[in-house]
């Protein structure tokens, strides 16, 4: 059962960059009730997760369009957004990433590594930084969860305060 405080608003964006447009601007209008520098964080962590659907998740598929939600719980604010992946492959090496970062004891320092890898070689055909700047800039936790063909991303943090 949820607390009398506990919000969550769910949407559905399409695989397109309008799409990672309203994402962000439902992010703006979901977390009206968080401080600005939380609702700023959030709005960038829906910002790099709806562009990571739109650029690595399946466009094909049957189960129609990504879900996003977030939600307040206490103090503690939560993205999540959920969708079909084109390959186990990228599933897996998403959830090593989240793993990574998530057990890392100074994300800074994943941050500035990967910083310096996309410095000294700007060719690489995929950045990977979107999960670190949410974790490191957001101040986010993270966690995902993949059941075949679902991938689902949950980024938490807590806000300082709560209208």
């Amino acid at each position: 059962m949820r607390a009398s405080n506990d919000l969550e608003r769910t949407w559905r964006f399409p695989r397109d960059r309008s799409g990672i447009d309203d994402a962000m601007r439902f992010a703006e209008l979901a977390t009206t009730y968080c401080d600005p520098a939380c609702r700023e964080a959030v709005v960038l962590a829906v910002a790099e997760l709806a562009e990571n659907v739109v650029k690595y998740g399946a466009h094909n598929h049957t189960a129609g369009a990504p879900m996003l939600a977030i939600g307040l719980q206490g103090k503690v604010v939560r993205v999540r957004v959920k969708n079909p992946v084109n390959s186990g492959t990228d599933a897996r090496s998403v959830v090593d990433a989240v793993s990574r970062i998530a057990s890392s004891p100074d994300v800074k320092d994943l941050y500035r590594t990967r910083l310096a890898q996309l410095f000294a070689n700007p060719a690489l055909p995929r950045a990977q930084l979107g999960l670190l700047r949410i974790a490191f800039e957001g101040r986010f936790r993270l966690s995902c969860d993949y059941h075949d063909p679902f991938l689902e991303l949950v980024a938490e943090r807590t806000c300082d305060e709560v209208k």
